[in-house]
């Protein structure tokens, strides 16, 4: 009777410690944030524990998450019913419709916040059993237990990750656009990707290349920019490395379909914001009356941008080919020639048009920074 009673405690014990939970039941749990939840004491000012007879009518729950040394792990966030607001230390995340799964990177939250604890609030709801928070890792083929049959032990094979059939369907299409540009634009195909030119400080006459800007031409190249940006962008997010909050414009989701659908959403995101930023410059040109050099000035950003993030994501292709470990801190290796990039690109136009035209030096300065330096700081600060 005994051994019947440890057995059917030992599968039950089984069952429990093996259960899974998020979209799909695709992740282990590790912790279940439902005994956590706290509520903020007005007359206290501070988080009280929740008790469900004391706090009935409260829209607002809070829990504790300690995030540190939690490599590999995920917040896995559901709303069951009702639509609700996500708060991380404070500051809103996201909206959760209802009955949406949201699976946020520890890693990533970690180098986002910097702190050991944060503290996540779901708004909406005064139903406490409508909000799900859970701390869990991925369920995947490499992370199952063996199976044991009889005597027999059975390890099932890794399956490749779907980043890897990602990179090379998008480098196909990078190699594409490239060959189309090469055959179709071969001598702004040549300009484009000439060092020598792009040093070049002294632009006495501006040729049809520089002058349209806006034309077909041009805007091919642009477009291939921003197709090199977006792989830049989804080899940082591979490593975790999630910038400008890209989860309010992308699926959350790491299978092939949703990653090539993510790409096109961020090389459109980038070639937009590539365009504007001419009219932008245009605009500031026209303020400070060098509107004669905004076209030359667009010219030398992509023509730079392209030599130095083609260059950059050859570098992280052939980083993430050789299977360097995944807990190395790439935001902190990346953040110093991104940043060296601009502001050499910074002085490379401030001498290329002080040396094609007649202009103040410091209505220069002062354009230069607004159009420049701006955006790096504005970028730095909602990048880290």
């Amino acid at each position: 009777m005994k051994k019947i009673f440890y057995i059917i405690l030992l599968l039950f014990s089984s069952d429990v410690f093996a259960s899974s939970v998020g979209p799909k039941n695709e992740y282990f749990l590790v912790h279940d944030y439902q005994d956590d939840w706290q509520v903020y004491n007005d007359r206290m000012k501070l988080y009280v524990p929740y008790i469900k007879e004391q706090h009935v009518g409260y829209t607002s729950h809070t829990a504790f998450c300690d995030i540190q040394n939690k490599n590999g792990y995920k917040l896995i966030i559901h709303a069951k019913k009702s639509d609700n607001a996500l708060f991380i230390n404070g500051s809103m995340r996201q909206k959760i419709t209802a009955k949406e799964w949201i699976v946020m990177d520890v890693d990533s939250l970690y180098r986002i916040y910097k702190q050991p604890v944060i503290y996540v609030t779901l708004y909406g709801s005064n139903d406490i059993d409508d909000k799900k928070l859970y701390l869990g890792y991925k369920n995947n083929e490499t992370q199952r237990a063996i199976a044991a049959s009889g005597s027999k032990i059975i390890a099932k094979p890794r399956t490749q990750s779907p980043y890897r059939s990602f990179l090379v369907i998008t480098s196909l299409i990078v190699f594409v656009a490239f060959a189309f540009l090469s055959t179709s634009y071969v001598r702004a195909y040549q300009r484009y990707f000439n060092f020598n030119d792009l040093m070049t400080t002294l632009i006495r006459e501006q040729s049809f290349l520089i002058s349209k800007p806006l034309n077909r031409m041009n805007m091919s190249f642009v477009f291939l920019l921003s197709l090199i940006m977006s792989v830049f962008y989804m080899l940082l997010k591979s490593k975790g490395i999630d910038l400008f909050g890209g989860q309010i414009i992308l699926q959350e989701g790491d299978t092939f379909g949703v990653l090539m659908s993510n790409y096109f959403r961020m090389t459109l995101v980038v070639f937009v914001i590539l365009t504007l930023k001419y009219f932008f410059i245009s605009l500031i040109g026209q303020v400070f009356n060098l509107e004669k050099f905004v076209d030359l000035h667009y010219f030398k950003i992509i023509q730079s941008s392209i030599l130095f993030y083609l260059t950059l994501v050859l570098i992280l292709f052939a980083l993430y080919i050789s299977y360097l470990p995944t807990d190395i801190d790439w935001y902190s290796y990346l953040f110093t020639p991104v940043l060296a990039f601009y502001i050499v690109r910074f002085v490379l136009i401030y001498m290329t048009i002080i040396r094609s035209g007649s202009v103040q030096s410091f209505y220069l300065i002062s354009y230069l920074c607004i159009v420049e330096l701006l955006p790096i700081i504005l970028g730095i600060r909602f990048a880290s």
